[in-house]
């Protein structure tokens, strides 16, 4: 059976999905989505093919979902890339959402930013920056009054003064994450509390949500704040996006830190015989975040009886964009539950980025996080190239797309016309309705 990159694929399967704008690949980042003009809408079904829709709001999402106490949706929707692209009104700012997925987790952090925006209103939080103030530290700095919007949590300037007078060992710290400093002081601990308690990440990318976590762990950290916040998450107006449970993907990232949840990938990827260099990579990948690198591991691991998922990794890492590494990680969970529910997954191949699975049943699968497949010329090339390249060449006995969401009515009547299967909404079809949402999906 052939391994990854011994494939004579003409038609690069990772350029169509980067020109579908479902991962930024190593070309460059996909244009914004637009609507579609007349005069594309005509070529396209002269060719035989469709748009990606413009369709609304109220369409895609539950009514709970549309509006909130301090956002709301924009009501035209324009699905571009195999993603619905949402753009949210709040009173923290607009944001866009890329992706269904995406909207749920913006959703938790304008809630989670409301929250503490009520907090920040309390008397219980004016004694604690008071208190937090009086360390030269952070008024030097100005940790509570003008918070930095990072990872970090601390100005660049701050961490290299911090450096400059001490001798700690900073353990396996990127850029990007709080410093080995900060851990030893209990900084990062309180921000990963508070983060639990809201039900956001810590490690989020949202800067907006970022400031305010800093600004509060600093304040419970050095200022005594109790961080009495209640849960708010309320799950039932999502839907199913991932294998994991809620309650142990939370716990994870409340009790270890960045160091810790490293050291544990690094055990797992060895054990899957990851070779320690591609380890090393996707541990240290600057578009992996601690949480981000820790769900697709995990994922990987529940794969016990899977060979080669070093494939899996070579892929992986060559994420350039955040949207590339969530990419892989919803891939991952995508071909862990198809194994768990469905056909044990026996080996992993890839072909020009893109993760699959043979089957002991003998199917490919091909797993592929899309809110809605239309008929494009992108797809058309990825039905053409499972048929006349990869199916052929692995010798299996069918294929079958498994999708996240849903596929037009036209693209599954052409993918079903050239033998391969669809199976759409795959976490709920395949884990049932009993099935959890896991950790604030991401």
């Amino acid at each position: 059976m052939r391994r990854c990159g011994e494939s004579g694929i003409r038609i690069p399967i990772a350029l169509l999905l980067c020109a579908a704008a479902l991962t930024g690949c190593a070309i460059e980042s996909p244009p914004a989505a637009r609507v579609p003009s007349a005069e594309e809408r005509a070529a396209a079904e002269a060719a035989g093919f469709e748009v990606d829709p413009v369709r609304s709001a109220v369409e895609l999402l539950p009514p709970g979902l549309l509006t909130g106490a301090h956002y709301r949706i924009e009501p035209q929707v324009i699905t571009y890339g195999f993603a619905n692209r949402y753009v949210i009104t709040s009173d923290y700012g607009d944001f866009e959402a890329r992706g269904d997925r995406m909207l749920r987790t913006r959703i938790r952090e304008i809630d989670a930013l409301a929250a503490l925006d009520e907090m920040s209103e309390t008397a219980a939080f004016a004694d604690a920056a008071g208190n937090a103030l009086k360390s030269p530290f952070v008024a030097t700095w100005k940790l509570i009054t003008n918070p930095v919007d990072t990872i970090l949590g601390i100005p660049a300037g701050a961490w290299n003064a911090m450096k400059k007078t001490s001798q700690l060992a900073q353990g396996e710290r990127g850029a990007l994450e709080d410093s080995g400093m900060l851990a030893l002081i209990g900084f990062e601990a309180k921000k990963r509390q508070i983060a639990n308690k809201l039900g956001v990440d810590p490690y989020s990318s949202n800067s907006t949500l970022q400031k305010q976590l800093n600004r509060f762990a600093w304040a419970a950290y050095l200022g005594g704040l109790p961080y009495l916040f209640v849960p708010f998450v309320d799950d039932s107006d999502f839907e199913r996006t991932s294998a994991e449970p809620a309650d142990q993907v939370a716990e994870t990232f409340l009790i270890y830190s960045p160091e810790d949840l490293r050291r544990l990938n690094r055990i797992e990827l060895a054990v899957m015989g990851v070779p320690e260099p591609l380890s090393d990579e996707l541990i240290g990948h600057p578009w992996y975040s601690p949480r981000h690198a820790t769900v697709l591991v995990k994922a990987l691991a529940a794969l016990d009886l899977t060979q080669n998922r070093s494939a899996f990794i070579e892929a992986a890492v060559t994420a350039k964009s955040e949207d590339d590494a969530l990419f892989y990680e919803h891939t991952a969970e995508l071909l862990r539950t198809y194994s768990d529910r469905v056909s044990p997954v026996l080996e992993i191949v890839s072909r020009d980025g893109i993760p699959m699975g043979i089957t002991e049943s003998g199917t490919l699968v091909i797993p592929l996080p899309a809110d809605y497949a239309s008929w494009v010329p992108a797809t058309a090339a990825l039905a053409r190239a499972i048929t006349e390249e990869i199916s052929g060449q692995l010798n299996v006995e069918r294929s079958e797309l498994v999708l996240s969401g849903t596929a037009s009515p036209l693209a599954r009547k052409r993918f079903e016309a050239l033998a391969i299967a669809v199976t759409e909404r795959a976490f709920e079809q395949l884990e049932g309705e009993s099935a959890r949402l896991s950790e604030p999906p991401l």
